[in-house]
């Protein structure tokens, strides 16, 4: 049996009649070959794990004490790189990941020694090395790298410091890994979303912070900041605000929309307000016609001016559709 549902109102973080409305599904499957791609699936999953030491639990305890003080219980924690910095951005452990935006090249010299570093078994096949970057770069750090060669920057993945070795003092050795393994935040990929955010501040990181127009290392708190600060970021941050303003003012007349709560927990507010547009009308939207409150709705929301550049002219066409059939029209 393969299924979405939890055991338990706790597991579903849900109370009470916020219940009302949720549906599970169960499969039962008997195709050996499906079972097989399941397990499978499993099995990578608790590879990718790691054993939680001491360490991760004082850290983890020091994380959820500053997260609570963000969001309300019931909200699970961050699934995403940029979410999870976002929770508790004064923590030490993001100096640690960097991003690169490089156009030139090793120097020859230093490549040709690589190369026979590695063609000669001393080191793995997938070795590479930053240069003139050990002060900058420490043993276990993690550098997003991001090649600014031509136009658009293309992303070349998630590479991890090597303790330092033999090896000429201008690099830094470093092995391409598939995860960031941050301990009490858990393990993350770089999401196409969070590669084109980074992308998209690397001609600012170079006018800001490069030397001749080229190669180029900050932190995730001086990318975040530029990211932030773009003025498509600050509107969705503040219609993110403007989404659980909504849940706040229902609680006045006795709704508690904890599934919409959780909702903006795992997918922010823009992609909320469009999941919640492509079906059909929810129980919450009902909720808000029963007590004659359909201004809090997440359509009558999008189609505030305000918000005009979030969404598409057929997502407000679906809004205003939706609006219309319970006889409501949202002011101009």
């Amino acid at each position: 049996m393969l299924g979405s549902s939890n055991a338990s109102t706790n597991g579903l973080a849900l109370e009470c009649e916020s219940g009302n409305g949720w549906h599970e599904a169960n499969v039962r499957i008997n195709d050996a070959h499906v079972i097989d791609g399941i397990c499978k699936w499993f099995d990578d999953l608790f590879k990718a794990g790691y054993r939680i030491e001491s360490e991760d639990l004082d850290q983890a305890q020091a994380l959820w004490n500053e997260r609570k003080q963000l969001a309300p219980t019931g909200m699970r924690l961050a699934r995403t790189l940029f979410d999870a910095y976002r929770a508790a951005p004064k923590d030490p452990v993001w100096q640690r990941v960097k991003i690169c935006y490089w156009s030139e090249y090793l120097d020859k010299k230093d490549q040709d020694w690589l190369d026979k570093e590695i063609r000669e078994s001393r080191l793995p096949s997938n070795t590479s090395a930053y240069g003139e970057w050990n002060d900058k770069i420490s043993a276990d750090d993690y550098v997003l790298d991001f090649d600014v060669k031509v136009n658009k920057p293309t992303y070349h993945g998630i590479w991890k410091a090597l303790p330092a070795a033999a090896q000429p003092a201008s690099l830094r050795l470093v092995t391409k890994v598939k995860w960031l393994s941050l301990h009490a935040f858990g393990r993350f990929k770089v999401s196409d979303i969070e590669q084109a955010a980074l992308a998209g501040i690397a001609a600012t990181v170079i006018k800001q912070h490069g030397v001749d127009d080229h190669d180029v290392l900050i932190t995730l708190p001086q990318a975040m900041a530029l990211i932030d600060a773009r003025p498509s970021a600050s509107q969705e941050k503040a219609f993110e605000r403007a989404m659980y303003n909504i849940y706040k003012e229902a609680q006045t007349f006795g709704y508690r929309p904890t599934l919409f709560l959780k909702m903006i927990a795992d997918h922010g507010g823009v992609e909320t307000a469009r999941r919640l547009m492509r079906g059909s009308a929810t129980s919450g939207f009902e909720k808000l016609w029963e007590n004659n409150r359909l201004d809090l709705s997440v359509e009558a929301l999008i189609l505030r001016p305000e918000w005009h550049s979030l969404f598409t002219e057929e997502e407000r066409k679906l809004a205003r559709r939706r609006l219309r059939q319970f006889n409501y029209s949202p002011p101009d």
